[in-house]
């Protein structure tokens, strides 16, 4: 894969190893060195591009490869250049292979979980034109030896069928450990566990000095000196005042009903269901002499006086005068 930019002059060795900076490694002496971030800018090209043919490759719908992806990973990027010469002098790149660690939660042959944290190979590379010449596996036993790992004690993301191939052939990788997740591991995976990174020396230095003294790292802080205690005083009067004041019970006790004058106007209450209607105060008591007098004062009914226009036994004067008429034995029947 050819760029516009020199290639040869920007990757010095035939595999350059690049990290989540992306920059541009040590120069040969005698070569010119133009400014640093058009450098940089060069290398996020060939990343981009190389994992945009990779996905291209595998039928991908979009690449798993990239300088952002690198720049926000803590990945690492092997980078294989052909050191061959070219027509246009500026060198090409072969192909790629992007590793890097991940916790991973794995079954073991008894389908048991186990949380590891192994070296995974994520993307793998070879363009079309340079495959079958021993390039893969030259690049891929590079990065074995530098990352001090056994091909078994690999794990891979969603390995291609030429990858599978390609590890059956030259490392007898053929036996698989069924998993639930997109990884595949091989037989022998858990012959060593798989442990995260061990802490740094310091970090151990520390720990093992807190074991030996116990004694809190941060400052003791000085507390105020004490007061000179004096000599006791007996309870004044307003000391044994203030204790016979009567204190507040806590709450529910302090919610009893109270006996209150009663507001002028209370509040209407609900009538809704529950709540009985609220009774006014009673009437005074009437005397049955004033309860007559006002029945005799009060005007008829507009009905009754209809009734007693309509009544043949004559004007309620005449009923009167005949009422008081003493009635003869015949009348009786």
């Amino acid at each position: 894969m050819e760029f516009p930019f020199d290639v040869d002059a920007l990757l010095p060795e035939r595999i350059t190893v690049l990290d989540q900076h992306l920059r541009p490694p040590a120069r040969r002496p005698g070569t010119t060195t133009p400014a640093r971030v058009d450098l940089q800018q060069q290398i996020m090209t060939i990343v981009d591009e190389l994992g945009k043919a990779s996905a291209k490759a595998q039928h991908l719908p979009a690449p798993i490869t990239s300088a952002s992806r690198m720049q926000s990973n803590r990945h690492v990027m092997y980078v294989l250049k052909d050191t061959s010469a070219r027509p246009a002098g500026k060198g090409a790149i072969i192909g790629f292979l992007k590793v890097g660690y991940k916790k991973l939660f794995v079954l073991d042959d008894r389908e048991a979980h186990n949380e590891v944290e192994p070296l995974c190979i994520l993307d793998f590379y070879i363009h079309e034109s340079l495959q079958r010449h021993g390039h893969g596996r030259e690049l891929f036993q590079y990065m074995l030896q530098k990352e001090r790992v056994e091909p078994h004690q690999l794990a891979i993301d969603r390995p291609s069928q030429k990858l599978l191939k390609f590890l059956n052939k030259h490392y007898n990788l053929e036996t698989t450990v069924p998993q639930v997740n997109n990884f595949v591991i091989f037989e022998g995976f858990f012959a060593h566990q798989h442990r995260p990174p061990a802490p740094s020396l310091r970090a151990t230095r520390h720990s093992r000095a807190a074991v030996l003294d116990p004694s809190p790292a941060a400052p003791v802080r000085k507390l105020p000196p004490k007061r000179a205690e004096g000599d006791i005083k007996p309870y004044s009067s307003s000391d044994r005042e203030f204790l016979k004041v009567a204190v507040e019970p806590p709450w529910p006790l302090n919610r009893a009903p109270r006996r209150a004058t009663p507001p002028v106007h209370p509040p209407p209450r609900s009538s809704s269901l529950g709540n009985s209607p609220e009774r006014g105060p009673l009437r005074p008591f009437v005397p049955e002499q004033e309860l007559l007098r006002s029945l005799r004062l009060c005007p008829p009914h507009p009905t009754a006086r209809l009734l007693l226009a309509t009544d043949p036994g004559g004007s309620p004067a005449q009923r009167r005068r005949t009422s008081s008429l003493p009635r003869s034995d015949d009348s009786r029947y």
